[in-house]
């Protein structure tokens, strides 16, 4: 009995995972089409844009995932998605910047801004956000909505 049960609470966990994988890759893929789509952002206009861009460089113990970047020549957008965007995940955006910068020096002289998308937002992220001037990105519907107006240059 306590087997049987072991293995549909294990089946559960994997469902439950693999739902949320899947709503977390539908959200990023709506978030960087319609960034393709415009090639803008903040009201900054960009030449490139690439997603899933990793590098881990083991000799110097560095390594970081960005799930949209626009580049323009002299400025990059870097640009979290989640499904549910959590008060944690603004925290950790702040902190990519500088980790971009050591991983890819060079874009050093590179002016960043940040922005973080989802599909909804936690009590209170979108105000932690506006306050670190970070970028909002809410998808509504079958559209995409933009608060950025309060973009920091980081």
């Amino acid at each position: 009995m306590i087997k049987e049960l072991s293995k549909e609470i294990k089946a559960t966990t994997q469902n439950v995972n693999g739902t949320a994988a899947t709503n977390g890759k539908v959200a990023e893929d709506f978030i960087y089409n319609s960034l393709k789509k415009d090639m803008s952002f903040a009201g900054i206009q960009f030449d490139d844009i690439d997603r899933n861009v990793k590098l881990h460089l083991k000799k110097h113990n560095l390594k970081g995932e960005f799930d949209v970047v626009l580049e323009n020549g002299n400025t990059l957008a870097l640009i979290e998605t989640k499904y549910k965007v959590q008060k944690e995940h603004i925290s950790k955006l702040l902190k990519k910047p500088d980790n971009f910068r050591k991983l890819f020096p060079m874009y050093s002289e590179y002016k960043i801004i940040l922005g973080i998308g989802g599909m909804s937002f936690e009590d209170g992220v979108q105000e932690d956000a506006i306050k670190n001037g970070i970028g909002l990105i809410q998808i509504s519907g079958d559209k995409i909505e933009f608060n950025t107006e309060v973009i920091n240059f980081y």
